[in-house]
Order: C-alpha cells, then sequence, then structure tokens
C-alpha cells in the first residue's frame, strides 16, 4: 500500500488478516514489489487493474446501472486511476448501450487518462500536489486498460475543494458517506465541468473508505482544499 494511504484503509486490510508493505508511490514501483513477493512466497499476484478478469468483473457495474436505471443513458461519469472500473464500463456500454457516451473523470494533478486521450498515447501526469483523492493517482493508464479506454467520449477534472463539496452533498442529501475517489464523478456534475441538463446522466460512486477525521473536516466545512 503507498505510504500515504488512510489510516482507515490500512487497519482495515489488517482486520482481515493482511500483511502490510508500504512503498513510496513516486519512487517504487507496486508492480514490481508485488511480482517479488508473489516470486518469494509462491503466491498469484492479483492486479488491481490491469488484468483481464479484473476489468471484465468491474464492468458488472456498467451492467447493474443499465438494469437499474430502465431509460437508456446519454450518458455516465467515472473516476479512474489505472482504468479498471472505467474500462470494464466501456466494454458493457459498447455492447449494451453503444449510445452512452463514457466520460473519465480525474483529480486535477492526476490526470493521465486526460493526457493519454489528448496525446493518443499512454501519458503519465507530472508528480503534482498530494490529492485527497489518493485512490486516483496512479502514474500512467494500465497496458491492457487503455486501448479500452481510448474510445472515452470525454475528460474532466476536478479540484479537491470540489471533491469535498460533493461529499458534503453526498452526506447531506443522499446519506451515503462516499470517500474522495469515489466522489469525483459527482464533482464533475455539481461544478458544471460536465454538461447534464436534459440529459440522463449515470454517476458511478465508488468506495466509502474515508478517515474519520478528513471525514469530519469536510461535513463541518473546515476542509480546505
Amino acid at each position: 500500500m503507498p505510504s500515504d494511504s488512510p489510516t482507515v484503509k490500512v487497519e482495515g486490510v489488517r482486520a482481515f488478516g493482511g500483511e502490510v508493505r508500504f512503498y513510496d508511490r513516486w519512487t517504487e514501483s507496486r508492480e514490481a514489489i508485488g511480482a517479488e513477493i508473489a516470486a518469494e512466497r509462491g503466491s498469484v499476484l492479483v492486479p488491481p487493474f490491469d488484468d483481464p478478469f479484473i476489468i471484465e468483473g468491474q464492468g458488472t457495474v456498467g451492467l447493474e446501472m443499465l438494469e437499474q436505471a430502465g431509460v437508456p443513458m446519454d450518458q455516465l461519469l467515472c473516476g479512474a486511476s489505472g482504468g479498471g472500473l472505467i474500462a470494464g464500463i466501456n466494454l458493457v456500454m459498447a455492447e449494451q448501450s453503444p449510445d452512452t457516451r463514457v466520460i473519465v473523470v480525474e483529480p486535477d494533478a492526476f490526470d493521465d487518462t486526460r493526457r493519454s486521450l489528448e496525446a493518443g498515447r499512454r501519458t503519465a501526469h507530472p508528480q503534482g500536489s498530494p490529492s485527497i483523492c489518493d485512490a486516483l493517482m496512479a502514474p500512467i493508464p494500465g497496458e491492457l486498460t487503455w486501448p479500452i479506454n481510448r474510445r472515452l467520449a470525454g475528460a474532466a477534472t476536478v479540484t479537491d475543494a470540489e471533491v469535498a463539496e460533493a461529499m458534503r452533498f453526498a452526506f447531506r442529501w443522499l446519506k451515503l458517506v462516499i470517500e474522495p475517489g469515489g466522489a469525483v464523478s459527482l464533482a464533475a456534475l455539481l461544478s458544471g465541468k460536465v454538461e447534464a441538463k436534459g440529459l440522463t446522466t449515470g454517476v458511478v460512486l465508488s468506495g466509502g473508505n474515508v478517515d474519520p477525521g478528513l471525514f469530519s473536516e469536510i461535513i463541518e466545512g473546515r476542509f480546505e482544499g
């Protein structure tokens, strides 16, 4: 896990009996570390996003949204880090709802997918300022996810302040506790970064692992992003 992971995520892993190995997200490779540990212990390495089974499994989010919505969606907003979740959703929409525009949302300083879309190739973002969106800080799109996500219809970025406002909105009006990385799509909608007037819009809200201290600051309006 990155050395700057929220305490609640670290404690959650340990509570399930997991052994945590910290690494520096800027100077070390979690893929290399994971491969080394797997080789030493004879374990099977399960990648977080760059794996066909992971992409396929996460794509069921798209299937569930189509089933539960009951109406065609004009557009769907989803956050991305390495791109596994949105890649799975992209595949589903291409088959089940090809007219639905899938739009990626990322933190301002961690916009590798947006940069890749503009460049037409996998492009990393520069080392930037820290973000509360710890789940969306992969440096570059995955080798398997990128060819799928090249079909994305657009990209938007949001600030930490906009994410915090979305978390407050979700808590007050939707009665949901959402972690920062899971709130980026709602943040893009509420801040007007994505036009939604007259459009049926699906928004992916994923993850509720936020440290109580940070969540309290955000909900009480004390967070200065």
